[in-house]
């Protein structure tokens, strides 16, 4: 008898796993996290894909995925040149391992700056050791970095060569998450702090100091803003709302 239960066990787990590999991934719809909609899906449960995905109203072309024991690995690509992996655990409540994304710094900037005269060339590069989220908001962040290399920002009345900018993350007492900035180049020194809420607002506050490559209209339009609180360094801000496609 006992052999027989043990038997039928086994069996029942093989069944539960093959339901598991067979069921289609229409039957994740159900729990993606808010603000996450997804067009056609392909495959099922345990490996498939889903085309287009839109995040907070933003396209991205392509997400795949495969469970294992360690939970979901999952891969996004778009042809404007993101890509990025993820170890996931959960979905509401969202457990993060060995993140990275990498994007133009120009696609970026058109989705913070979209009323500004700046354009951004470079790459940015977003890696997470570990991260926990839920109920939208960021819970912890274990070696959490930005990295923005060959960058480069261009105006109407200039442009800036930056030496490589370096950022770490953390999550905020209120969920948000945080990113401290710091770059130091010929034309250039910034150093500051932004947050982006759960709400989608987001806040940067620094300082700016230019250098003697600056150019000079350019120069004086950086200084003119607000008074200096240290010797040689301005007060920067930058703030707006991550509005979903349809709102903006």
């Amino acid at each position: 008898m006992k052999a027989k239960g043990i038997a039928g066990g086994l069996l029942l787990v093989l069944y539960l796993l093959w339901l598991t590999a067979t069921a289609p991934a229409r039957l994740l719809v159900p729990m993606l996290p808010p603000g996450v909609q997804v067009g056609s899906l392909s495959g099922s449960v345990w490996r498939g894909a889903a085309q287009p995905v839109y995040w907070h109203g933003e396209r991205l072309e392509r997400l795949a995925w495969s469970l294992t024991l360690a939970g979901w690995q999952v891969s996004l690509s778009d042809p404007r040149g993101m890509e990025g992996q993820a170890g996931l655990w959960g979905l509401r409540d969202l457990r993060l391992q060995e993140g990275r994304l990498t994007a133009p710094a120009s696609l970026l900037s058109r989705w913070l700056m979209s009323t500004m005269p700046v354009s951004a060339e470079g790459e940015v590069t977003f890696s997470l050791a570990e991260a926990h989220f839920s109920e939208g908001r960021c819970r912890q962040i274990t070696a959490g970095g930005a990295q923005w290399r060959q960058a480069r920002l261009h105006s109407p009345v200039g442009s800036l060569e930056l030496a490589q900018v370096n950022g770490t993350f953390r999550c905020t007492a209120d969920g948000a998450v945080a990113l401290t900035l710091r770059q130091d180049s010929h034309q250039l020194s910034l150093s500051g702090q932004g947050t982006l809420s759960p709400d989608g607002r987001y806040l940067f506050r620094g300082t700016l100091q230019p250098r003697q490559g600056m150019p000079p209209l350019l120069a004086l339009l950086v200084t003119r803003p607000a008074s200096k609180n240290e010797p040689g360094r301005t007060p920067w801000q930058i703030q707006g709302k991550w509005l979903p496609q349809e709102q903006k």
